[in-house]
């Protein structure tokens, strides 16, 4: 089986320093908020080019977090695609109401459509950077700035992106980061980083990841716990040196797909160069499901990200949005097709996967 990700490939290849690493973690006894997730802030910074770094528990703390520091509440308006499922669980849980966009061609935030979304209600504006193709952050903060909107970058599928010379994650007013496993830098479980050049917002995240703690046990605001912890920080540190490598191996595997798929009837990611570091390799086309069973029974593992836009999962029926309602993001739900994409991914599994697929449209 040709998988759509194996972290075993990535753990075999560089055990010797995932293990030097945790044992340093186990032999300093101290697991929470420790010298390596300073450590891990101060490189993750540095990489981005941002003043601060604050390590959470996951990106969708990240964004939550985020959320809080700008006095996000009941019933304030978020705007954000309607495309990005787990986005949309993030901003509920600040209590905010979730003001759904529909999408461009990149999977990303319709940029032309987002100033008729603004309201009086409207607190922020969410691009999602999707599958690792940067949105269009020159338009959205132009938009966002003449409403007076603070941006929340959600970067959680484009660690190491970039647009226009900035790396996505300090664009924004603030940039979140997942570091689960699968992302293009992931952790051994779940992590995540909040980014900004922004004093205040730094100091008011600290906070609320513990407490709401100035100093132990002096709490000056009603915060959570969210934190980053010792032993997935030193994997990250070691991480952290290779991703634009292993970025630019998804460019290598996703030219190989372009060349090998150019001819077929379905629609490929538009080539990308710094702006895309595909995290997905994500392609369309209207025989999704028969392609899906296909590769399977050639032994060729596919995903779908998303299988439903958010107004139309259950949870979020509370919206009030309708079926018909974010047209590009439902057909989109409809067609999307993920191929294995990693960068331990040999070529010839790269060129087996595109086989099989030509053979599919050829019916062979």
């Amino acid at each position: 089986m040709i998988p759509v990700y194996d972290a075993k490939r990535q753990l075999k290849q560089y055990r010797r320093e995932f293990n030097s690493a945790i044992e340093k973690v186990l032999a300093s006894g101290n697991f929470i908020l420790g010298p390596y997730v300073s450590r891990f802030e101060k490189e993750f910074a540095q990489y981005l080019n941002v003043k601060y770094a604050v390590g959470v528990a996951s990106g969708t703390d990240a964004l939550l977090l985020s959320l809080l520091s700008l006095d996000i509440k009941h019933g304030d308006e978020v705007i954000m695609p309607a495309n990005s499922y787990p986005t949309a669980f993030a901003v509920a849980a600040a209590g905010a109401r979730p003001k759904l966009v529909d999408i461009d061609s990149y999977f990303n935030l319709d940029a032309d459509k987002l100033e008729k979304a603004v309201t009086s209600k409207t607190r922020a504006v969410i691009p999602v950077h999707m599958y690792g193709r940067t949105a269009d952050m020159e338009k959205i903060i132009s938009i966002a700035e003449k409403h007076k909107l603070p941006v929340i970058e959600d970067c959680a599928q484009a660690h190491g992106g970039q647009y226009r010379g900035k790396k996505v994650g300090t664009i924004g007013n603030i940039g979140c980061f997942s570091f689960y496993p699968t992302k293009n830098l992931g952790a051994f479980g779940d992590g995540g980083m909040v980014t900004t050049d922004n004093r205040e917002l730094y100091r008011k995240i600290r906070r609320l990841r513990l407490y709401g703690e100035e100093e132990r046990y002096k709490s000056m605001l009603l915060g959570r716990i969210s934190r980053l912890d010792e032993l997935q920080a030193a994997v990250l540190n070691v991480k952290l040196k290779y991703l634009d490598q292993w970025n630019e191996r998804r460019r290598r595997i996703a030219e190989i797909y372009e060349t090998s798929l150019k001819d077929c009837p379905c629609r490929l990611p538009r080539p990308g160069t710094l702006d895309h570091i595909y995290h997905l390799y994500v392609i369309r086309t209207a025989q999704r499901n028969r392609l899906k069973n296909y590769l399977a029974g050639k032994g060729i593992a596919t995903a779908i990200h998303y299988p439903l836009p958010v107004h139309l999962v259950f949870s979020f029926k509370y919206l009030g949005y309708r079926k018909g309602d974010f047209p590009e993001s439902e057909k989109a739900a409809a067609e999307i097709l993920t191929l294995p994409m990693f960068p331990e991914l040999k070529d010839q599994e790269v060129k087996q996967v595109a086989l099989s697929i030509r053979n599919f449209f050829l019916k062979k």
